[in-house]
């Protein structure tokens, strides 16, 4: 019996079924190539690129597996024994932006100064700033049920061969305050995560730990998070569980949870 469906339709969608999965898997060989490049990169510069508690290897994190980094982190070669040299001034770390997306929040551009690529561009922000890939309609508070953070977009920056379809850009939260010598937020190290679970939730409290709100900030492509704890801010802790979530499941089975430092 006849489906209906012209059989050049199905053979069509099958070539693009194909495609998206091709290119899927060429991205994630990219990512964990790269990423490990950026690992250098960061060790050898004297501030920290990934912020939250994920990112030093805290409960199974590390940047190995920071699917972001590839819009963090510039080098000036390949090489690996080539010296990593942060060319933004003390206390800032360069991020991917547009000039005029810099000029705009009043940061230092450095164009593609010590980058990975010809085609990235820098621009310098304060360390504590926590960036993660989105775009530009999501990247502000006016989007968000909550009022908590400062967003600032850096402009869609092109930098690999699928941008052409799949644009993006870095969305950076300074922490609260913004005169905190440490981030609050953490950095979402999913891959390509939903929307679903980005929510904010309140966490009732627990023997040993308090009542804290989860505040979740959708940047369009991932979901940072912090902790307010009786109103000051804290970076929570985000790790992927296969059991109980002891916080809140932003979704993919990654927990975060405000962890009471001893």
């Amino acid at each position: 019996k006849q489906s209906g469906l012209n059989p050049l339709s199905r053979s069509s969608n099958s070539i693009l079924s194909y495609i998206t999965r091709a290119r899927a898997m060429l991205r994630a060989s990219l990512l964990l190539a790269l990423s490990a490049s950026a690992a250098s990169a960061a060790s050898a510069a004297s501030e920290p690129v990934c912020h939250g508690p994920a990112c030093q290897g805290e409960e199974g994190g590390g940047l190995e597996a920071e699917a972001s980094v590839l819009l963090q982190v510039h080098r000036a070669s390949a090489e690996p024994e080539t010296p990593y040299i942060n060319p933004c001034p003390k206390g800032y770390n360069p991020k991917a932006s547009t000039k005029e997306a810099c000029s705009a929040a009043n940061l230092k551009y450095t164009g593609n100064t010590n980058a990975v690529s010809t085609s990235a561009s820098h621009c310098c922000v304060p360390q504590y700033w926590t960036c993660n890939m989105g775009d530009e309609k999501y990247c502000e508070t006016s989007n968000q049920t909550s009022k908590s953070a400062n967003p600032t977009f850096l402009g869609d920056t092109a930098q690999w061969w699928w941008d052409a379809v799949e644009v993006q850009g870095n969305c950076c939260l300074p922490p609260n305050p913004a005169s905190a010598q440490t981030a609050t937020w953490t950095m979402d190290t999913r891959m390509n995560p939903s929307d679903e679970g980005c929510k904010t939730t309140e966490v009732k409290g627990k023997t040993g730990s308090p009542s804290y709100t989860l505040i979740a900030f959708w940047t369009g492509e991932q979901c940072p998070t912090t902790a307010n704890v009786g109103g000051t801010y804290y970076a929570p802790t985000c790790t992927t569980t296969s059991g109980g979530c002891s916080g809140v499941d932003i979704g993919e089975g990654m927990c975060c949870y405000y962890k009471p430092s001893r």
